[in-house]
């Protein structure tokens, strides 16, 4: 007959199994949520440290519209954000301006013991970048604009009254029954031939997951943040990665005047989607500019 273990061994087993159970979430779970504003901003975070790329999606998107990103996400520290009513996160009613995203930002960088951040931004996640790096100058290292235009905001009453205008319309537009076939309409638009059959229709699904009051707050909710002074720049290094129209030069040339460290990539025949389009190209690009920001072996002025 097998003799029972004795009391002292059979209870530190059972010490250890505990603890393993104890352990194994904490070490897997990497899905987590930060305070922000008597809500919930959901994030996922991987690996260690306090610096960190930040992964900021666009309007009426989700955090996993960076999973082809994961090469680059489980090889650096990293977090990914769904922000304030998108994704998993909570959806208040009232206003979302990019103010308010990148107040998220910070709250997740702060409930993750994250300093300093790289910010990789896609469509209103770039706008939303620059809305950090102007709460929080000191806590970016460098930023990656995917297919998005950032702006200098101007002031003044007669432009405040074109806004407010713009903004009504725009509010119609994206409102109620036709306003649904209006955003499908918007959304068919960002697809070109390098988006396959497959990835139209998770994005199609997905965007549309996004609650009505949100999808409108989100581009119609005036900022209050202040113009900046002529002389506000942000000499750090910035890399846009672009699909190219007339007007990308043209666009270029005013985000330097705020970046003077900007460098554009094109991607021609590439749709709005560029990271899931082709991952692999996107991911390359990526790697090669955190590598530059941690060496610093560019130029002077330039990347």
């Amino acid at each position: 007959m097998e003799r029972p273990a004795p009391l002292a061994s059979t209870l530190r087993t059972a010490a250890i199994l505990l603890l393993a159970a104890t352990l194994a979430p904490a070490q897997q779970t990497v899905s987590h949520f930060a305070p922000f504003d008597g809500a919930r901003v959901h994030y996922e975070s991987y690996g260690q440290g306090r610096e960190a790329v930040v992964f900021i999606h666009g309007w009426t998107c989700d955090l996993t519209f960076w999973r082809a990103q994961a090469p680059v996400y489980n090889e650096h520290r990293s977090l990914l954000i769904d922000l304030p009513g998108h994704g998993e996160s909570d959806m208040p009613s009232g206003p979302y301006p990019v103010e308010y995203f990148a107040r998220s930002i910070d709250a997740v960088m702060r409930d993750a013991g994250v300093d300093r951040a790289t910010l990789v931004g896609h469509s209103l996640g770039g706008p939303i970048a620059y809305a950090f790096l102007r709460l929080y100058p000191k806590k970016a290292k460098s930023v990656v604009i995917v297919d998005a235009t950032v702006s200098v905001p101007v002031g003044g009453a007669a432009v405040l009254k074109a806004q407010k205008e713009t903004y009504a319309r725009r509010a119609k537009n994206l409102s109620g029954p036709q306003g649904d076939k209006n955003f499908a309409q918007q959304v068919e638009a960002m697809f070109s031939d390098m988006t396959p059959p497959d990835l139209r229709e998770q994005i199609r699904l997905k965007m549309f997951a996004t609650p009505e009051h949100v999808r409108v707050a989100a581009v119609t909710s005036a900022s209050k943040l202040a113009p900046p002074a002529p002389n506000e720049v942000f000499k750090l290094p910035v890399l846009a990665i672009q699909t190219p129209s007339n007007a990308t030069e043209a666009r270029a040339a005013l985000m330097r005047k705020i970046f003077p460290q900007l460098k554009v990539i094109k991607w021609e025949g590439h749709g709005h989607f560029l990271m899931m389009e082709d991952p692999p190209r996107f991911n390359q690009e990526l790697e090669e500019f955190l590598v530059f920001v941690e060496t610093r072996s560019l130029v002077k002025g330039s990347y």
